[in-house]
């Protein structure tokens, strides 16, 4: 009897289609050609990953596709293999020795898979970096962990978004991230401008802090949207409209998340 591989195993009822592939980048508004919807559906369908369960996700960034998963998916897709045992992580060091340490065991090995990342070589330095490496430097650690414990089963599956410096990649190869240009502020009478100043000061702070309400709900989903919408640091987004917007769509985004999760 040939042997299946339990990664890509799957009943009719539960198996990934083009349809629902299809379905699920239009729900999503995301501008794919024909060419990288083809790559994007092979993924999924070979690898019976769900869009709809946030299995994988394309990244466009200028023009330039990339596909992502999240650090669960491998843990759940290691758990379907009767070899596995298990896994712990660990952190050491501080400054640019900073790392994670993950083990993966498996019950036909006497030692754990281990893989240690650096903090240094993985930072993409904004706010969920900045303040929470601990969380995001460990999913990139049971990513590349995972993947080095079961490489046949694991080996073809995406990278998380933790593990892929978009911007830095991209540059090295030469794009450039285009932003409007603004205008110069007018010029303005010095109470006038010191009164507009810290009027602005007050706006950008309950806009920072009303982000970061949204973000502690759900890091992960808050974080994946702004990768997958190329939205630069909030801190930079000034015009009020455009706030208004980013926030509503994150906040449904979010809600429609813990709802669906509410109802599984």
């Amino acid at each position: 009897m040939e042997k299946q591989n339990n990664a890509v195993v799957a009943t009719e009822q539960n198996k990934v289609t083009k349809q629902l592939c299809l379905e699920y980048i239009k729900s999503q508004n995301t501008d794919l050609t024909e060419g990288e919807f083809a790559q994007y559906a092979a993924v999924a369908t070979t690898l019976n990953l769900n869009p709809f369960l946030r299995e994988i996700y394309p990244i466009k960034y200028n023009g330039k596709m990339t596909l992502v998963t999240g650090y669960q998916v491998y843990i759940r897709r290691a758990e379907e293999f009767p070899q596995y045992d298990g896994f712990d992580t660990q952190f050491e060091g501080a400054g640019k020795d900073f790392c994670c340490i993950c083990n993966v065991y498996r019950k036909d090995r006497t030692r754990p898979v281990t893989a240690r990342v650096y903090f240094a070589e993985y930072t993409q330095n904004n706010s969920m970096w900045n303040g929470k490496p601990h969380v995001m430097l460990e999913k990139v650690a049971i990513g590349t962990a995972f993947r080095r414990a079961f490489p046949t089963e694991l080996g073809g599956m995406p990278y998380t978004s933790e593990e892929i410096r978009a911007e830095d990649e991209l540059k090295a190869q030469g794009y450039t991230e285009v932003r409007p240009q603004t205008e110069p502020p007018k010029e303005q009478p010095k109470t006038a401008a010191k009164t507009a100043a810290k009027t602005q000061d007050e706006k950008d702070a309950n806009w920072l802090a009303m982000c970061d309400e949204l973000r502690n709900r759900n890091p992960e989903i808050f974080d994946r949207y702004m990768m997958q919408h190329n939205i630069p640091e909030l801190a930079e987004i000034h015009n009020s409209k455009e706030r208004q917007k980013l926030y509503t769509d994150i906040k449904a985004t979010i809600d429609f998340a813990e709802k669906e999760t509410d109802n599984g």
